[in-house]
């Protein structure tokens, strides 16, 4: 139920934004004339500005914005239509909020180096934490078919597309689990890897001290541990200008 709660209440947060600046309107309605255009457009930037005080992720904030405007002038579009496009946001970007991790996805010439880092190390279990559409885990697999690899997720559309991506590529050294990496145990892993965001690098970093085994390396694409220099820094030749910032327990 504690997870349930977790996971509900920043959803609750993102319609109480809307609920707050459509009361504030209504207040202000001698004054001005809720339902224009321009009010709307006011009322969708509010919103946003409340999600951004609040640090919700970045597709919210779109949709914020966009929201009153829909609203009024949606009658073309079926009302289920909407619930249809929330639930679908809900079920894709389901952490975001909670844990403010966004859903960044690995690009291809990061896999890459991954595939050598693992190769390089001679490492027999990977671990992908926030393991999203299960790029990483498919390429390592695929590269390496003597390494045993995982992803974790708990967002439960990207979840079942994952699982059906690694079906699809009948990989056996592959797996997808629905599993917060709160409660993963990260002892049996060679290379934790992760893509996440700042927010949770310390305490993550503090788990990973805890049960990583001497000698294994926690890999942070992009993001460090605050206060812990990276032993090693990978540069990746890609667009983005990737590093993976490398951690040996």
């Amino acid at each position: 139920m504690s997870v349930l709660r977790n996971q509900l209440l920043p959803w609750i947060k993102v319609l109480a934004c809307q609920a707050l600046v459509l009361v504030a309107v209504l207040f202000l309605s001698r004054w001005i004339t809720p339902g224009t255009l321009p009010v709307l457009l006011g009322q969708g930037a509010a919103a946003a500005g409340l999600g951004f005080l609040l640090r919700m992720p970045r597709i919210w904030l779109v949709v914020q914005f966009l929201l009153p405007v829909a609203v009024v002038y949606g009658d073309a579009v079926p009302a289920w239509a909407y619930l249809v496009a929330f639930v679908l946001c809900a079920l894709v970007y389901w952490n975001s909020a909670s844990e403010q991790v966004p859903l960044y996805l690995t690009n291809r010439r990061t896999w890459q180096a991954l595939a050598d880092l693992v190769a390089a190390t001679g490492a027999k279990s990977v671990v992908d934490l926030g393991s999203g559409m299960g790029g990483v885990v498919t390429f390592l697999a695929r590269a390496h078919p003597g390494v045993a690899v995982s992803g974790l997720e708990t967002a439960p559309l990207v979840v079942a597309a994952s699982k059906l991506r690694i079906a699809l590529s009948r990989l056996p050294n592959a797996r997808i689990a629905y599993r917060s990496l709160w409660d993963a145990e990260l002892g049996s892993y060679d290379v934790v890897y992760c893509f996440l965001s700042p927010v949770p690098m310390a305490r993550l970093f503090e788990k990973a001290r805890r049960e990583m085994r001497p000698g294994a390396l926690f890999v942070s694409n992009s993001f460090t541990v605050p206060g812990r220099a990276a032993d090693r820094i990978l540069d990746v030749d890609d667009g983005r200008r990737t590093q993976l910032h490398i951690y040996t327990l």
